[in-house]
Order: C-alpha cells, then structure tokens, then sequence
C-alpha cells in the first residue's frame, strides 16, 4: 500500500491529453464516477507496477460494493523514462465480470477516458498533475467534511456505518460505534459566546482524532453530538477507548480571554450484533445507553443494554 495513496474528487474532467499517453510530470488516476454514496468521487493515484481492486479491505483499492469480488481485477501499468508506455486489465476470475467502456473484457489496454466497471461501481480512468489532485481533493472534502470541525459530516459517517454493518452481516466481523454528546454545552455559549463556543468545538474535534486508532472513523453528526465507528472493535476495546476519551476530556482546558473553559463528555457505546435489522437499530441502542449516562450523573460512558452486553 505503499506506492499507492488515494485522494477524493468529484469533478471528473479529463486533461488534454485524455485521447493518448501520459507525460511523466503527471500521474494515473482512477475515480469512483458510479456506485455506493461512499465510494463515489474517490480518487485514487496509481503508483505501482500493479493494484488490485477488490471488495476485500486487502485490496489496494477497496469498493464498499457487493457486487464486487473479494479481489476483481488488477491494474498493471508499465512505464520509461519517456513517460506511461502501457496501462493493462486483467480480470482475476470475478463472479459478476469486469467491463471496459460496456464491453466486458478477461483482458484490456486501457486509456485515459476508459470507463472500467466492476459490479456496479465505476472508475474513469484519466491523468492528473498535482494542482488538479488538490483542487479535487478540496472538492470533495467541502461535501463529506463538516466546516467548523473538520471532522465527517453526518451523511458521509452514517453510510459508512451501513457499509460496515452490510460487511458484518457476511462477514462476522465485530464492529462498534461510540455516540457521544459534550455535557451543558450550551453554558459554554452562553457565558463565553458562541466563538468560544465553536473554537471549543473545533479542539474537541482534534483531541477526538488523537486519541483514535487509523482505522477508526469519527463524525460530528449534530451540534455537539459525535458518532465514531470502531471497525474490527468488540465492546470491550470500545468501552476502553471511550473510557480513555472521557478523560482526555475531562482534562481538556480552553482558555479564553484569560478564562479556562472545560467541560465533560457522555457517551453510548454499542456493538454490532447479527440480530440487529438496520443501521438505526444499532443507532437506537447508542443513543439509549448515552441518554442514561446522561440521566445518571454525566461525564460518563454506558453500554448499550442488549442480550450478553452487561452495563459498565
């Protein structure tokens, strides 16, 4: 994964030179033009001799589609000091087949315009330079990032969490989520204005990313209200992190205009289980457990109250 890093756009115009080769000032870019809401606008920079694409998180390009075989096909690229001599697909035996522009193909030369699907996402293939890379990255980032805090906005964080609940239902893989909410936030607003207010907001969103794992993914999903998805996390390993999150919080000081200002956090921590019907199930029992740690005395974190689960 090294050779490969991926990026986020949403426009999906082609350079001049979309018709013919690639120069070596600039690079091969896949974007996600069709498929799940997730997916859509990714942007990947290919850098390797090979990537594969596949369903499985293994892949060098993964694709929340379930149409898509664990690994789908692969990208090999050839290249010289002049520049892109030969970009090639090879199909690796996929259930539902892999289409160049409609046609499905075993094996294809692609060029930049090439349309490549694979169950029912779709990747357009075209060169990029690095001031078109960011500009896209920005692009996407106004739509699946929340302004003030920088952190995933609801839309994009919940259907990621359906993603992974789709991935656990095949699966059995655990997975948990953490519903956390800032206690008398409103305080902060009121005695020291909401600039206080959104620039207690915006550390908080910082302090929440450093104490994360790589792999997890955090959302503010209302006003002072966060969502964070722990992937390959049982409840165990999801009420120490939301335990540990609790204090850095609780240790947390803002000063303004020569005023510390300092609060506390609640949270609901449930995991997934097979039973559950949909993503608000799962939603439902979080959201539950954190009105009880608010009920109780604050500054707390619950589990949620399902079969095997005992409170902590």
């Amino acid at each position: 994964m090294g050779d490969l890093y991926e990026e986020t756009i949403f426009d999906r115009k082609l350079l001049p030179e979309a018709a013919g080769a690639a120069n070596a000032e600039q690079s091969i870019v896949l974007t996600v033009i069709a498929g799940s809401e997730v997916d859509f606008g990714r942007h990947f920079v290919l850098e390797r001799k090979r990537t594969g694409i596949g369903r499985e998180k293994v892949n060098d390009i993964a694709l929340s589609d379930g149409k898509v075989s664990k690994a789908h096909c692969e990208i090999s690229v050839i290249r010289s000091p002049r520049g892109i001599e030969q970009i090639s697909l090879l199909d690796l035996d996929s259930t539902n087949g892999t289409y160049v522009n409609g046609e499905a193909v075993v094996q294809a030369t692609l060029k930049a315009g090439d349309k490549i699907q694979a169950g029912s996402t779709v990747l357009q293939l075209s060169y990029s330079d690095e001031i078109e890379r960011e500009y896209h990255a920005k692009l996407f980032d106004f739509a699946a990032r929340d302004a003030l805090t920088g952190m995933y906005n609801k839309r994009f964080i919940v259907n990621e969490l359906e993603n992974y609940c789709r991935i656990a239902r095949r699966s059995q893989r655990a997975f948990s989520v953490i519903l956390l909410d800032i206690d008398d936030f409103k305080q902060i607003n009121d005695r020291f204005g909401h600039l206080a207010g959104d620039e207690y907001l915006k550390r908080l969103a910082g302090l929440i990313r450093d104490t994360l794992r790589d792999q997890d993914i955090a959302g503010r999903i209302g006003g002072e209200e966060f969502l964070i998805v722990l992937p390959e996390t049982a409840i165990e390993g999801a009420m120490q992190l939301a335990v540990r999150l609790r204090m850095n919080v609780e240790g947390f000081v803002l000063t303004v205009q020569g005023q510390d200002v300092r609060t506390t956090i609640s949270a609901g921590v449930c995991q997934y289980q097979r039973g559950m019907k949909d993503v608000k199930e799962l939603l439902d029992l979080a959201d539950q457990a954190l009105y009880e740690a608010k009920r109780s005395e604050k500054n707390r974190v619950m589990r949620a109250a399902i079969p095997n689960l005992a409170e902590e």
